[in-house]
């Protein structure tokens, strides 16, 4: 049975008739509670997402995050600026709307065959790359294959894939080796941009998107400049963009409202009333499922201890944390992956608290003793230092003793998260739960931070990508979850939501719910006013 959606000319993709339609809606069920969230303005300010867009300008943005392993390689991108450079220099195969639903992107159409087995793409004509090249199916096979060949961030999710390749010269044919009615979704994810087929100068990346790069220093910069060729007509609006890396969130926000970037990421704490009570700037807040968590080595010496882990989760108060540090913006978390108010949610399990008792018990019951755990944070995860700090209050409390230990962000995730046995961690939203449980919960992901190895969570994974039966598909996860609570791998106490600083003079961003800053899709939608 073949089902199929396919795109519309002049629109980002709409749904046609056949199985698929519910299939994909089902799949997005999980966004629905996110979609819509408001763009919050500061009184006396009209950001009219009605106005003609301007042609012209050069959006300055400001991100949070720096390393020297800043990359234009979809195959290592892990920051916030490696995913604006993602959306800015190449395009996917499908994307993902503000409403949360799959949309064709370089694909005109797909289709599944094989009970989700086989998934064939139709691309859209006329596409040309930066080099003025035109795209072709080697182009899909080559960019699939780099994922399964060699070293990437994604490899997990490519693992699925049993063989991609050509169909004429306008298609491409994904056959799967376990079935994922989700596929669509999952080629979509940044990691899975197109490049040129043979291109590996990452200096120099070669993509179809709506910007050409014009500058590229990890660390510092990255600025590019509007695609001429692109293949959507009238896009980008923008000149260009500049990406610079602010750490200090004070000096971010002072930046923002002196006028001299348009952006700034993920506000926190005093920040955040700043640009809401300013008159030249608002806040664009964008609920997610985002992750932010203590993870735990569950084979590593002194976290390997199952009392251990059980007493740091009793360890922290998720609404004190929620009102105070994240202003409120954010949903409670429960120590798993899986969001409260959304579809799939088990909400069976007891909500952990701040319970000192019970977390004295087990404590005693560790053997623990006097002696040091360290808990490793960075800045470069967002909110970990305010985690840790709330924890290591608490923990003193019982006899507990937690030194908080905070890591620069340069060499964080290479050398410190994932391999320490308490170390903070951020998992950016990934279109389905499927996609993040693969790649940060598998036995043998490289992304599996807590080192947690379950042949049964790894059995419910692949059974839940392949139900497309919403309720069945529920008792799997809700399984899953309960795994994960029980093995105590990661204190989440929250899924903060994104805020970011906005200029008045930045139109056309909505929240998205694939990330911060309208879904790192400034070149596609962001325009500036006079």
């Amino acid at each position: 049975m073949k089902r199929s959606i396919s795109g519309v000319p002049g629109h980002r993709g709409s749904e046609a008739e056949g199985g698929l339609v519910s299939a994909s809606r089902r799949s997005f069920l999980v966004y629905q509670g996110l979609a819509g969230a408001s763009l919050l303005l500061p009184s006396g300010l009209t950001w009219a997402q009605s106005d003609q867009p301007r042609k012209g300008g050069i959006i300055r943005v400001a991100t949070h995050t720096q390393s020297t392993n800043d990359t234009c390689d979809p195959s290592k991108a892990i920051m916030v600026n490696d995913y604006l450079r993602m959306k800015a220099f190449y395009n996917g195969l499908t994307w993902v709307n503000d409403k949360g639903e799959v949309v064709p992107d370089l694909a005109d159409s797909f289709e599944m065959q094989n009970a989700g087995k086989r998934w064939v793409f139709k691309l859209k004509k006329g596409v040309q790359f930066h080099d003025g090249s035109s795209l072709k199916p080697e182009d899909v096979v080559y960019s699939f294959m780099r994922h399964k060949t060699g070293p990437s961030v994604a490899s997990q999710l490519a693992a699925n894939i049993e063989r991609v390749s050509a169909d004429g010269d306008a298609a491409v044919v994904f056959d799967l080796v376990q079935p994922d009615v989700d596929f669509p979704l999952v080629v979509g994810t940044f990691h899975f941009a197109i490049l040129k087929d043979g291109h590996n100068d990452f200096a120099n990346p070669i993509g179809t998107g709506p910007f050409k790069v014009k500058e590229f220093k990890p660390g510092l910069r990255t600025s590019g400049e509007r695609n001429p060729h692109y293949f959507r007509e009238g896009l980008p609006y923008l000149d260009g963009f500049e990406i610079i890396q602010i750490l200090d969130t004070d000096a971010r926000v002072n930046a923002l409202l002196a006028g001299d970037i348009h952006l700034a990421s993920e506000l926190r704490g005093a920040a955040i009333d700043q640009v809401k009570n300013a008159n030249a700037a608002g806040l664009l807040v964008s609920p997610s499922r985002r992750l932010s968590a203590i993870q735990y080595l569950c084979d590593q010496a002194p976290t390997d201890n199952l009392e251990l882990r059980t007493a740091l989760n009793c360890l922290i108060d998720r609404k004190r944390y929620i009102d105070v540090v994240l202003k409120g913006y954010a949903t409670i978390g429960n120590d798993h992956p899986f969001m409260p108010g959304l579809p799939y949610y088990n909400d069976q399990l007891p909500q952990r608290e701040l319970d000192r008792e019970r977390a004295k018990h087990h404590f005693q019951k560790s053997g623990f003793g006097s002696q040091r755990l360290e808990l490793n944070v960075s800045d470069a995860v967002p909110f970990s230092v305010d985690v840790a700090q709330l924890m290591q209050r608490e923990a003193a409390r019982i006899g507990m003793n937690l030194d908080v230990r905070r890591n620069p962000t340069d060499g964080y995730w290479s050398n410190v998260s994932g391999k320490r046995p308490a170390a903070a961690n951020t998992v950016v939203p990934r279109p389905t739960y499927g996609m993040n449980l693969n790649l940060s919960w598998r036995s043998n992901s490289p992304l599996n931070k807590s080192s947690l190895k379950s042949a049964r969570l790894d059995e419910l994974i692949d059974l839940a990508a392949a139900e497309a039966d919403m309720a069945k598909r529920a008792e799997l996860y809700g399984e899953v979850q309960r795994i994960i609570y029980d093995a105590s791998a990661m204190t989440m106490p929250a899924f903060p939501s994104y805020v970011d600083g906005v200029s008045s003079k930045v139109k056309g961003l909505k929240p998205m719910p694939v990330g911060p800053l309208g879904g790192y899709d400034i070149g596609n939608v962001a325009w500036l006013a006079d």
